[in-house]
């Protein structure tokens, strides 16, 4: 059955709204004020209207995309009204330079036996291909992806070797590069991947070390959508890629970690029906000889899922066993990058904080708050609002400041999983002196973009 949603949904334009606390009606208004301010001719513009820009059924006449920029004080890329066409006459994008920079850098001391130009033929993968010129790439310098995609003929060795390493080039920009101008680039991987795979040979070796790859490229997509960026539908459609891969690439650490994140979609929502299949999935899978720091990680998991779905006794308990599998025996995978034996207190502490002992919460939030290293600032905004609804009943006005300096760590590194702590944290100042200045400042906090 076709869609009728004739444009892509305008996920900016609703999070802008929101962020706002703008009803469809009221987005109106306001925009039919601009109208007034500036002497323009009036309309019937309704909240209905508004609705269907969001979803997709309907794109903004430009009379009203001026005004949208004017309301909103954003420019029209950074609300979703541009289209394709209009996108390609930006200028390169200075940030997605730096970031191409750093990827082209990385190659320079890699040990691995990969050429700059091997690296370079795979940066159509990152969806960075455009800014290759500016960088003294020549054409002929991607081709092997390029040529592999448009023929038909699926991977070879050599540039199934080249995805793969573009993918691990990715990962590590995941804790510094701006999240949407990363998840661009790594959708675009993902997608090169899947066409990739859909043309080559099943029950090669090529199959699946391209599948493994993809596996990783699908998850770090939908890390980005999902905890970064908060669209859940285009996370869940990179859980579901990543899912099928990994087990094409018979990938058991591989597909319990990529499990194990899935769970998070329906755990956050208190769906213990949905998020418990996927966990018990996960555990069954790190069996098969996973390593202790993997084993420890997915209890971490459990036991901030299984405190979003309300068993905080299993929540503790699963903090417990995380503790205890890090005595065991068996070799992590490289690509573990987002846990060590420092991240426990954290996730601990959050087991504490929803099972209500906020005084052993408060102590685990401050050993991991000391533990972080240069590459965790989105963590820390996590674990600065726990901090501060562990310490709101004892101390408002610490609360507060922890509150403030999580909202200051935000304007420099976005994360919306963080942001979204914000308003338990404001109702839990509710009635003391500090709840309406944060309330005033959470309001008016604008991210300093992606």
């Amino acid at each position: 059955m076709g869609s009728a949603h004739r444009y892509p949904q305008n996920a900016r334009l609703a999070w802008e709204r929101l962020q706002r606390g703008w009803s469809h009606d009221e987005l109106a208004d306001q925009i039919k004020q601009s109208i007034r301010d500036r002497g323009d001719a009036e309309t019937g513009l309704t909240g209905h209207t508004v609705r269907r820009w969001e979803t997709g059924e309907r794109w903004p006449e430009p009379r009203f995309r001026k005004h949208l920029v004017l309301v909103f004080g954003k420019p029209a890329s950074e609300l979703g009204l541009l289209t394709h066409e209009e996108l390609s006459l930006r200028p390169v994008d200075d940030e997605l330079c730096s970031v191409a920079r750093r990827l082209l850098a990385m190659t320079a001391d890699s040990g691995k036996g990969f050429s700059r130009e091997l690296f370079l033929r795979g940066l159509v993968g990152v969806g960075l291909l455009p800014l290759v010129a500016p960088l003294e790439a020549s054409a002929d310098a991607a081709d092997t992806l390029a040529y592999a995609a448009e023929a038909g003929s699926g991977a070879d060795a050599t540039s199934a070797a080249s995805f793969a390493f573009i993918t691990a080039q990715q990962r590590p920009l995941y804790w510094s590069a701006p999240p949407q101008a990363l998840l661009d680039s790594t959708l675009a991987h993902t997608r090169l991947g899947i066409q990739l795979i859909r043309e080559t040979r099943k029950g090669t070796t090529v199959r699946r070390d391209l599948a493994a790859a993809l596996a990783e490229s699908a998850l770090l997509s939908a890390r980005l959508a999902y905890f970064d960026l908060r669209r859940v539908d285009l996370a869940q459609r990179c859980f579901d890629t990543a899912q099928e891969a990994s087990r094409e690439a018979n990938d058991h650490a591989l597909i319990a970690t990529v499990l194990a994140h899935a769970s998070f979609v329906p755990g956050f929502e208190g769906d213990k029906i949905a998020a418990q299949p996927l966990l018990e999935a996960a555990h069954a899978h790190a069996q098969h000889g996973c390593g202790p720091l993997l084993r420890s990680w997915l209890h971490c998991v459990s036991a901030e899922v299984t405190a979003k779905t309300g068993d905080p006794a299993a929540s503790l308990q699963h903090a417990r066993q995380a503790e205890d599998a890090l005595a065991a025996d068996g070799i992590d995978p490289m690509w573990l990058d987002f846990y060590d034996a420092s991240r426990l207190a954290g996730f601990t502490g959050n087991a504490q904080l929803v099972a209500g002992d906020h005084s052993a919460a408060a102590a685990n939030l401050l050993k991991a708050l000391d533990s972080l290293g240069p590459q965790a600032a989105k963590q820390r905004s996590v674990l600065l609002l726990d901090l501060a609804l562990a310490s709101a009943k004892e101390d408002a006005e610490r609360s507060a400041s922890l509150a403030c300096e999580a909202l200051d760590a935000l304007q420099q590194d976005w994360y919306g999983t963080a942001f979204e702590r914000l308003p338990r944290v404001c109702a839990s100042l509710a009635g003391t002196p500090f709840a309406s200045d944060l309330d005033d400042r959470m309001r008016a906090f604008r991210p300093s973009g992606d």
